[in-house]
């Protein structure tokens, strides 16, 4: 809220990185193998700006299949169905 000034501001020029053999590498994630599966359920999910350990909890924790269910081929599920009842 401003009331008090920050122990640190970071200076938006400067790169902060442990080490120089992380520098270019944000997009990926170390360690990761992603087999079939995985790019299927990535195809179908459209995550937009939402944070990778965020879907990763989504995804474990069975939310992700419990939210997306759906119709037959064409129509909608009977929540987003505004003629169902």
């Amino acid at each position: 809220s401003g009331l008090v000034p920050p122990p640190f501001v970071p200076d938006p020029r400067r790169v902060y990185a442990k080490d120089l053999g992380d520098v270019g590498a944000f997009s990926t994630v170390k360690g990761v193998e992603l087999d079939a599966g995985d790019t299927a359920l990535c195809d179908t999910f459209a995550s937009g700006t939402v944070p990778i350990p965020w879907q990763e909890e989504l995804i474990e924790t069975g939310v992700f299949e419990e939210l997306n269910v759906w119709g037959a081929p064409g129509t909608l599920p009977p929540d987003l169905d505004p003629s169902a009842s």
